[in-house]
């Protein structure tokens, strides 16, 4: 089954039952279009360990369902990113920033102090929502390149972020309370 003609055939022969099972999932077509993309690259890559051919078909629609999670996993985080930045836009300057937010403004500065690889990484699954698959394909690397990536770059942030601020948090792992080092260049 991994001759690319082979894989072509079954394509064409799965593309619009699949697209119409994702956008009958999805609000978007064109959000459609992406998972069904998504679901032709994950299967050109893993078709050769498939062990059952007969399963082809029910593989491919596992596929699709995981892809359709994690599309919608990324949705989830990019609102939540939208809604907190709203949030911290809405919170007037005269007031006492909350421990969170002052964290969250500690951040920003810290970030660019990054290199340019892991400020990447960080920017795309943290900030733009995408998943770490999602962003290693925009980046054209492994997806374990990327995981890598952005488990050394959330050190590297976390190792400045401690040298700068002093972050008391509770036992559910919630920030109770931020100390800036005024030397620091967050502080600002």
């Amino acid at each position: 089954m991994a001759r690319t003609d082979d894989l072509i055939e079954v394509w064409q022969a799965m593309r619009e039952r699949l697209l119409g099972f994702v956008a009958s999932r999805v609000d978007d077509l064109q959000d459609a279009e992406d998972i069904v993309q998504e679901v032709f690259i994950k299967m050109s890559r893993g078709v050769g360990g498939l062990r059952d051919e007969q399963r082809l078909e029910a593989w491919l629609y596992q596929l699709t369902r995981n892809a359709i999670t994690d599309h919608g996993r990324a949705r989830v985080r990019a609102g939540n990113l939208r809604a907190r930045l709203a949030a911290e836009r809405a919170v007037p300057r005269a007031e006492e920033p909350s421990a969170l937010s002052a964290l969250t403004g500690c951040l920003a500065p810290l970030l660019d102090r990054l290199p340019e690889r892991d400020r990447q990484a960080i920017r795309l699954v943290e900030y733009d929502g995408l998943t770490q698959s999602e962003a290693a394909r925009r980046l054209g690397i492994s997806v374990s390149g990327m995981k890598s990536r952005v488990q050394r770059a959330r050190g590297r942030l976390r190792e400045l972020l401690i040298g700068c601020c002093a972050v008391a948090m509770d036992v559910r792992g919630a920030v109770r309370d931020v100390r800036v080092d005024r030397s620091c260049s967050c502080a600002d």
